[in-house]
């Protein structure tokens, strides 16, 4: 219903829809919205009686083409205050090129292609650039789904076969490793929040599972503290028992730490009762036997955490 009448009154200006209809019709996550009225000046929404912003279909039409400038490369900053007849301009221009160079109609893949681009080339700025522009699109549950997790699949092919070296492998993920963490600003907990512990133990120094986990688990409320990688068993039990940690995740991938049974059995003896473990990565799974006597949960993969998140 909503989607009709902005087709029919596409440019009106009369204030009458919440920042949850703007999200949902826009395609933009609510904080985006914020983000793009508020530093970049993209749209001036009123005021309701309340004090509540409310935006016009001419807002959302506005927001729908920056959108589609963002998605085909150009910097928010330098699109936001463009007038509706240049914003129109620029996207026919971009339809026609898009036209021209073949279907470019998913804009995930082009994110990650132009990403892979910029690092086979050592552009760092530009590899840098492109990534934070989709920061900027999407909530981070999508970033993670849709970009980050294929990207660094796609890095770990690429690199197996040589197609990148150890140098580009280690600027990319450098860069998702900054943005994922930068990304834990946006989602303070509030004081009631439970706490989440993160961590991998000695030995296990892949900590993209983690770090994913992390971000996921700030965006559902919860109040995280993330340890990082190749920590000994002893003090991620420690942390936890300091913070009443709810939730201790770890992560298990490295088959050939000679470390992951002691830090495991030592983690089951000294992790307070009223912590649940939670325990994920394709190394977990050679360990059944003591994670079930610890009565622990394995967790399959990110949208099996997501939900136990939630929940």
């Amino acid at each position: 219903m909503e989607e009709q009448e902005i087709k029919a009154n596409s440019y009106t200006n009369t204030p009458k829809y919440r920042i949850g209809a703007v999200s949902r019709l826009a395609g933009l996550s609510a904080d985006v919205v914020r983000v793009w009225e508020r530093r970049y000046g993209a749209i001036k929404p009123q005021r309701s009686e309340g004090g509540s912003r409310l935006y016009s279909d001419a807002d959302i039409a506005r927001l729908r083409r920056l959108r589609q400038a963002v998605e085909q490369g150009h910097a928010i900053g330098q699109v936001a205050k463009l007038p509706e007849s240049e914003l129109e301009n620029l996207s026919a221009r971009n339809r026609s090129s898009i036209r021209m160079a073949g279907d470019l109609s998913d804009p995930y893949e082009v994110s990650k292609e132009r990403f892979l681009e910029a690092i086979t080339r050592m552009d760092v700025v530009t590899a840098d650039e492109e990534i934070s522009r989709a920061a900027t699109l999407y909530p981070p549950r999508v970033i993670v789904k849709n970009i980050v997790v294929p990207l660094l699949v796609e890095i770990g092919e690429r690199w197996a076969h040589k197609d990148l070296g150890i140098a580009h492998e280690h600027v990319a993920t450098n860069l998702i490793r900054n943005l994922l963490s930068s990304m834990f600003r946006l989602y303070p907990p509030d004081e009631t929040a439970e706490t989440i512990v993160l961590a991998t133990t000695s030995g296990e120094r892949h900590e993209f599972g983690i770090l994913i986990s992390a971000l996921l688990a700030a965006t559902r409320g919860w109040r995280v503290v993330y340890l990082g990688a190749d920590l000994p068993a002893a003090e991620i039990t420690r942390a936890a028992r300091i913070v009443k940690a709810r939730v201790l995740a770890i992560s298990l991938v490295n088959s050939q730490n000679p470390l992951n049974r002691q830090e495991l059995l030592h983690i089951s003896e000294t992790t307070p009762s009223y912590t649940r473990v939670w325990i994920g990565g394709q190394e977990a799974q050679q360990h059944r036997d003591l994670v079930e006597k610890a009565d622990w949960i394995f967790v399959r993969d990110l949208d099996d955490l997501d939900d136990r998140l939630k929940r």
